[in-house]
């Protein structure tokens, strides 16, 4: 029995770790970028070299793996890096 393995792949749009099967991966390939994710978002993958972030909840559910409780640990994504926050 062949199992079902998943990537887990940063959006740049919500900076959060989203699952994508291998069937879902290999559907995208020669995209442009775009992976559906096991919660049925769509990613836009971000850098492959960048650190990983928390994981999407309910992806994780849907993957059978246990919910990682710690924190982000980079702050948000694309848009939250490239427009800064107004200042009180």
């Amino acid at each position: 029995m062949k199992r079902n393995r998943t990537m887990w792949l940063t959006c740049a749009v919500d900076g959060a770790d989203h699952a994508v099967s291998d069937a879902a991966f290999l559907a995208a390939q020669g995209g442009d970028g775009r992976f559906e994710a096991m919660c049925r978002a769509t990613v836009w993958a971000s850098s492959l070299s960048a650190p990983p972030a928390s994981r999407c909840e309910t992806c994780a559910s849907a993957a059978g793996e246990p919910v990682d409780a710690s924190p982000d640990r980079r702050g948000g994504g694309l848009w939250s890096r490239l427009v800064p926050r107004a200042s009180a």
